[in-house]
């Protein structure tokens, strides 16, 4: 007779009242936990959304945040697991936050421990600057006593934060048992969280190589290509994933090509004129919301992409992209475009304002050209644009570069 493990066994021997999360002490996160079993899907998906709102609160870590991973981590593992998928996303926010700020370049971990230690040996000043904190707002008894006992909340990269990264991160030899599962979505899942640990890579880049030369499902290639590209050493990812910017749908020549522009960045190579067109073509892709990678924003990540390798972009290329703006999926997958865009073709330049329009180039005044209309056509743009455009060097008005432009860029 087999016997059945619970993975939640030891729940109630947490201190939970004495961790703390975006909310306040921990004390709901058993119950919360225990839903993650519930028959009821919709129990489950509350549970989840609650947690992930807590623990995870818009990217930040806390002290219930590793404990919580522990636990979900045997939840995923359990042969009767519900929603193991979810649960697996779930995973990647607790060891990484917001997976978008680690892309494309990947989990800076050697940073995150520095900080951390830094941080540590601020303690007594960050309970002292808790405490006047928590008189200031009234706080009393076992309220006070909370917060001075975890005085890393909110901190973007703390103790706390690689507490749960290396929770996640020390199961990862059990977790990659699911890059083999009969389940596509599992599978992606999986592989994509394993691109987050760069300390593991000797163990599982292996295993990444393996898979993309038997995955057939789309959306797993394409993940297991991207977190191939994180972690893999750049020659390995040229030799392994070149083959897959040709003969294949859209969405994995674009996994492919960020995976050789994360190489080249890294390695301060030329991508080749392949990669760079796939991305040029990616900027307008559609949102692939099941994917969640960069939440399925393909043509934000395509930018952010371009511009890691924006040396290498030639004029023609810039203006290429500058003409794509209006066609961008989203004005989320434009302002990523935008930033590209203008660190391209005013390289070197910063909030100093250094650029004068009256000296403006054949390119940089094409790009300005193609963003004038969209400044004028989306009034969501109102406040976004100047950010941009003073984000490289470029404080002024719409009507001060139609006047630029209308003179040719020149006094």
């Amino acid at each position: 007779m087999v016997t059945k493990v619970d993975p939640l066994a030891g729940l109630d021997e947490v201190e939970w009242e004495r961790l703390v999360h975006a909310y306040g002490a921990a004390k709901d996160v058993p119950a919360n936990l225990r839903a993650l079993r519930s028959r009821d899907p919709r129990v489950r998906h509350g549970a989840l959304v609650h947690l992930s709102a807590s623990v995870t609160h818009q990217g930040s870590r806390y002290s219930a945040s590793a404990p919580v991973a522990r636990f979900v981590v045997e939840l995923v593992l359990a042969p009767d697991a519900l929603d193991r998928e979810g649960l697996l996303e779930f995973l990647c926010a607790l060891a990484v936050g917001i997976d978008d700020e680690r892309l494309p370049a990947g989990v800076p971990i050697a940073e995150w421990r520095g900080e951390a230690a830094q941080v540590e040996a601020e303690r007594e000043a960050l309970i002292a600057g808790a405490a006047e904190w928590a008189d200031s707002e009234m706080k009393r008894g076992r309220e006070r006593e909370l917060w001075l006992r975890n005085p890393f909340g909110g901190l973007a990269t703390s103790p706390d934060t690689v507490a749960a990264y290396d929770a996640v991160r020390d199961e990862l030899p059990r977790l990659v048992q699911f890059l083999g599962s009969h389940r596509s979505v599992e599978r992606a899942r999986v592989a994509y969280l394993t691109g987050m640990f760069p300390e593991f890579a000797a163990r599982t880049v292996p295993l990444l190589a393996d898979r993309l030369d038997v995955e057939t499902d789309e959306h797993a290639l394409t993940a297991t290509l991207i977190a191939h590209g994180l972690i893999a050493s750049p020659s390995a990812t040229l030799d392994r994933v070149a083959r897959f910017l040709d003969d294949q749908p859209p969405l994995v020549r674009w996994g492919a090509a960020t995976a050789l522009a994360r190489a080249s960045a890294t390695a301060s190579r030329p991508p080749g004129r392949r990669v760079i067109r796939v991305l040029i073509d990616s900027t307008v892709h559609q949102d692939v919301p099941d994917l969640r990678i960069h939440d399925g924003w393909i043509g934000s990540y395509a930018a952010k992409s371009l511009a890691s390798i924006r040396h290498w972009l030639t004029a023609a290329d810039v203006e290429d992209l500058a003409d794509r703006l209006p066609l961008a999926a989203s004005s989320f997958n434009r302002g990523h475009l935008l930033d590209t865009i203008l660190s391209a073709a005013f390289p070197g330049a910063g909030r100093a304002a250094n650029v004068r329009l009256d000296g403006l180039t054949p390119v940089q005044q094409h790009v300005l050209r193609a963003v004038l209309p969209v400044w004028e056509s989306d009034d969501s743009w109102m406040s976004m644009i100047p950010g941009a455009l003073a984000r490289h060097g470029l404080i002024c008005s719409r009507s001060e570069i139609e006047v630029a432009l209308t003179t040719g860029g020149t006094a």
